[in-house]
């Protein structure tokens, strides 16, 4: 296996969020998890990143991710979650270099020029080489976002997990975020895991599916087989009618109403 959990169980006090889920993520694809709120997908991504503590088997290349340390996590894995703690007054380009650090000697004290080069060119890709000398108290929920993604993908992991990487981003952003992760994983083969609460992103954007209720995997699979009006109703107790993207020809909801 090249990515994924066995048996994994997640409780928080007396309440048991996820039960017993076992998945494979696919290498090289764009993997979203769905579900409505309370389900266990950030739970889950978290665990999958080490945040968590679990039950079960976290799996990369099949061994148990926590044999690795954490410097070697850090060269495979890269997660972005919900929140971050991070100092507020630190610059936008001292905070995205932060990605660098996993790939750095023990003595070395100062970024290559082969890091200063990788990282302008992420900063140009995510819009962020403009903000590189804010300060991240200055700027807007949207650009800090796009400014902590920016961080993870300098991290440059074949593993990139991300919770929610559209919060606080315009329809614009939100576009051009997914579309550079959906290249990341086409044309350099990173496997991109993510929450998202967008049907119709996860139509366009995604490979494949994992479906959580209730702390359970209900469905997995590539999205062309998995994202249905029944699947739909099923778990969000929505009644959709799917179509054709005009753009893409992926499949999208034309039509919705409570069920």
């Amino acid at each position: 296996m090249y990515f994924g959990a066995k048996n994994i169980s997640v409780s928080f006090g007396k309440e048991q969020v996820l039960k017993n889920i076992s998945l494979e993520i696919k290498e090289g694809k764009t993997t979203a998890i769905i579900g409505v709120n309370g389900s266990g997908k950030s739970t889950l991504l978290r665990s999958l990143g080490r945040l968590n503590k679990y039950e079960g088997e976290v799996l990369y290349q099949d061994q148990e991710l926590g044999r690795l340390s954490q410097r070697e996590i850090a060269r495979h894995l890269a997660l972005l979650p919900q929140k971050t703690e991070t100092p507020t007054d630190i610059t936008v380009y001292d905070l995205i270099a932060l990605g660098r650090f996993p790939h750095q000697g023990l003595m070395q004290q100062r970024l290559s020029k082969e890091d200063e080069d990788f990282l302008e060119q992420i900063m140009w890709d995510t819009e962020t080489w403009e903000l590189r000398d804010e300060k991240l108290e200055s700027l807007s929920g949207g650009q800090r976002q796009r400014v902590f993604i920016s961080m993870i993908l300098a991290q440059d992991t074949d593993l990139i997990l991300l919770d929610e990487p559209t919060t606080y981003l315009d329809m614009v952003h939100q576009l051009e975020i997914l579309t550079l992760l959906k290249s990341f994983a086409e044309k350099l083969g990173k496997t991109v895991v993510y929450v998202i609460h967008d049907l119709n992103h996860v139509a366009r954007f995604a490979d494949e599916l994992l479906v959580l209720k209730e702390g359970q995997l209900v469905a997995s699979g590539p999205v062309t087989e998995v994202f249905t009006e029944k699947l739909i109703q099923d778990c969000f107790g929505l009644r959709v009618r799917l179509g054709e993207d005009t753009f893409t020809g992926h499949r999208m909801i034309l039509g919705i109403q409570n069920v």
